[in-house]
């Protein structure tokens, strides 16, 4: 192999990379743009909110989240999402990597990480919300392993959120296109070695 086509390769080789990490990536939820006293719902899945508000599609489906608006200490104004009821779920189906919010509760509350969706499968990791309401503070769940789905839990709306984030898992035919890839530039190299 020249060091020309060696160059070549590489260069192929990090294209392929960067192409890969554009798809894992992070994504912010922090939701402003929901409906005011409406339900998150679809709103971040290529829906649209309990209100009819159109949002984007992240991949990413609500159940039983509601949004306020108010001085709680949140990050981000004017929404926050809080639990509806005792038990709210968020549906990730391609799978996520990451979590991390904001979060402020009036009870004891958690943030748990499943590796199924609506909370099935093995309990990834769980983590207790600080205690006061209107003062948010910065927290993440700490997991191994690519989940589906969490859980915000407690008594109904005594927990709220705010600046989701996570850590998106690269979709199965970035892979596939990624060997693909790599195996034409080693059907490149042969080619060059033999002639």
């Amino acid at each position: 192999m020249t060091v020309k086509s060696a160059l070549k390769a590489s260069v192929l080789v990090g294209l392929l990379g960067l192409a890969l990490q554009a798809q894992a990536a992070t994504i912010l939820m922090n939701f402003d743009g929901v409906t005011t006293y409406a339900s998150v719902d679809e709103f971040y899945n290529g829906g649209t909110d309990s209100a009819g508000a159109f949002g984007v599609n992240y991949g990413v489906s609500y159940h039983d989240f509601l949004t306020v608006d108010g001085s709680y200490g949140q990050t981000s104004l004017p929404n926050l999402a809080y639990n509806g009821v005792e038990i709210a779920v968020a549906n990730v189906a391609a799978g996520f990597t990451s979590l991390s919010f904001t979060s402020g509760a009036f009870s004891t509350s958690y943030m748990d990480v499943y590796s199924g969706l609506n909370g099935t499968g093995s309990l990834l990791g769980s983590v207790q919300l600080g205690s006061n309401p209107y003062a948010f503070a910065a927290t993440s769940v700490t997991f191994s392993g690519v989940a589906q789905s969490f859980v915000l839990r407690g008594g109904a709306g005594q927990a709220g959120i705010d600046d989701v984030q996570i850590t998106t898992v690269p979709e199965p035919e970035t892979y596939g296109m990624m060997l693909a890839g790599l195996a034409l530039v080693g059907v490149a190299a042969r080619r060059k070695q033999r002639g």
